[in-house]
């Protein structure tokens, strides 16, 4: 099950990170960012909202994989992104 959207005032953006965040097509991949999102979004900025967006843009078994450790992430990524999400992820998952 996904993650709610956190209640109070969201932006469009953070609306839209939200949402592309929560509908991957792999349900490991759904949980993490989903549930990542809905702890950290209304603390994202617009900036930190695009990053992350352009993130999500990669595909999902590559994404699994990095943050799993299967495999490193490419130069390409966004180094700080990436960080928080693993940071969340082995506080919390």
């Amino acid at each position: 099950m996904n993650a709610p959207l956190p209640s109070g005032p969201v932006t469009s953006l953070q609306k839209q990170l939200f949402f592309q965040a929560s509908r991957r097509s792999m349900a490991e991949v759904e949980r993490i960012l989903s549930r990542f999102m809905s702890s950290e979004l209304q603390k994202l900025d617009d900036s930190a909202c695009e990053r992350l967006l352009a993130f999500l843009d990669n595909p999902d078994p590559d994404i699994l994989d990095w943050l799993t450790g299967v495999s490193s992430p490419p130069k390409s990524v966004d180094d700080e992104v990436f960080s928080w999400l693993m940071k969340y992820k082995s506080e919390v998952c």
